[in-house]
């Protein structure tokens, strides 16, 4: 039952469901009707919508081709080494200071016109996405092992290869980080600057857009990084990842966002800013937590955690040739009280930026849902691929590390 669940229900499910949930959301987010005509409406998108979406999927392309430096991600179960683009800071600095000259500086109302035509956007973006989704599919497979009896909806699904190229261009720095996540912040910035032209100025819908920003910033700064998490080194490059970075991304998670353009908040400016206070330090706390093991991976555990020195596992397993390799297991720090607190600060930074929209329904509070949701299932998909590659010695480490994600909980 759970192969059938898993293997042939989901998939199609997901991709039938999602591909039309978008359209609805972007409907129901500005408070138009719900018909048949209105939500086919958006599905094929339109000129506009064509031609903001091909200018912007050029661009990012473009930066992932200009010659400058580059870094590793970890080896593939197949042995093969990433190579990403190293400019991620410098790209989003220069995409996001042009979007806000072009509204500032020009006639061109282009953060309006996103607002206006999202559904059309979204449209244009799910074409996009299935296109490369099947063009992925239809790639040969560097591990035809991986893909025996499973069925072809599944592996459309799932993806055939984890680091696919595209012209030289790495598949998923490109819809995960330069297309997805870039998105993610022109349209929150897109959508705040049109609630200020049609409603004016309000600290809770600044806080919103601030604490998202600022959260996208420490990503691409920390872009590098993002390379050795499960999107990267578990996620094989195909719908479930490919189309939702390029589509649910920038339908879903800038929802709180697009829902206030046309319900705006009544959380006052005092209340906002204790929202906004909370908010940036869960950023913090947030990079410090992946900031410990990060400096505990470059330096190999010779280094302080909190004035003291590292304390860690030392664990074995097989690599892909079945030769013998020896990882450490980070135990102190953050990473002494939980195997993923870092999500915990996600989790409350999301609840920060959700807030403005209380006493507006449940709305607003959409992608905070979404996301424990999908915290919790990718807590349990690390740690299931910890304990097959790491066998008696993550249960050792999990003896010392006793919580999964809540200290005392969870």
């Amino acid at each position: 039952m759970y192969d059938f669940i898993r293997y042939k229900l989901v998939p199609p499910v997901f991709i039938v469901v999602f591909t039309g949930l978008v359209q609805i959301l972007a409907l129901f987010g500005r408070g138009d009707a719900l018909t048949a005509k209105s939500v086919a409406s958006g599905f094929l998108g339109n000129v506009e919508s064509w031609t903001i979406v091909t200018v912007f999927a050029l661009w990012a392309f473009v930066w992932l081709k200009i010659p400058g430096p580059t870094t590793k991600g970890p080896a593939s179960p197949t042995g093969y080494v990433p190579i990403y683009a190293d400019n991620g800071l410098t790209y989003y600095f220069v995409t996001l200071l042009l979007m806000i000259a072009l509204d500032l500086l020009t006639p061109l109302r282009l953060s309006s016109r996103l607002y206006d035509i999202m559904p059309q956007l979204l449209g244009s973006l799910d074409i996009l996405a299935m296109v490369l989704c099947l063009y992925l599919f239809l790639s040969p497979s560097d591990d035809p092992a991986a893909d025996q009896g499973l069925p072809s909806i599944y592996i459309f699904y799932r993806g055939v290869n984890f680091h696919p190229r595209i012209l030289g261009v790495d598949v998923k720095q490109l819809t995960n980080c330069r297309i997805g996540l870039m998105a993610w912040q022109l349209l929150v910035w897109a959508f705040f600057f049109t609630f200020v032209e049609r409603n004016g100025f309000s600290m809770a819908a600044f806080t919103t857009f601030a604490l998202q920003t600022v959260y996208l910033a420490k990503f691409f700064y920390w872009e590098g990084g993002y390379f050795h998490t499960i999107d990267i080194i578990l996620d094989r490059a195909g719908y479930y990842i490919c189309w939702g970075c390029l589509v649910w991304v920038p339908c879903f998670y800038t929802f709180t966002s697009y829902y206030l353009v046309h319900h705006p908040p009544i959380v006052g400016p005092i209340g906002a800013s204790a929202i906004l206070a909370v908010g940036v330090a869960s950023i913090y706390l947030n990079y410090d937590v992946d900031g410990q093991k990060q400096l505990f991976r470059s330096t190999n555990g010779n280094c302080l955690i909190w004035s003291k020195p590292a304390q860690y596992l030392t664990v074995f397993h097989s690599d892909h040739n079945g030769e013998k390799r020896r990882s450490l297991l980070l135990t102190s720090g953050y990473w002494g009280i939980a195997r993923h607190l870092n999500y915990d600060f996600e989790l409350a930074l999301t609840l920060c930026w959700s807030l403005p929209g209380v006493g507006l329904g449940l709305p607003p509070f959409f992608y905070f849902i979404f996301l424990f949701c999908l915290l919790v299932h990718r807590v349990f998909r690390d740690e299931e691929k910890c304990s097959r590659k790491y066998g008696l010695f993550w249960d050792k480490y999990c003896e010392i590390v006793r919580y999964r994600m809540i200290p005392y909980v969870f």
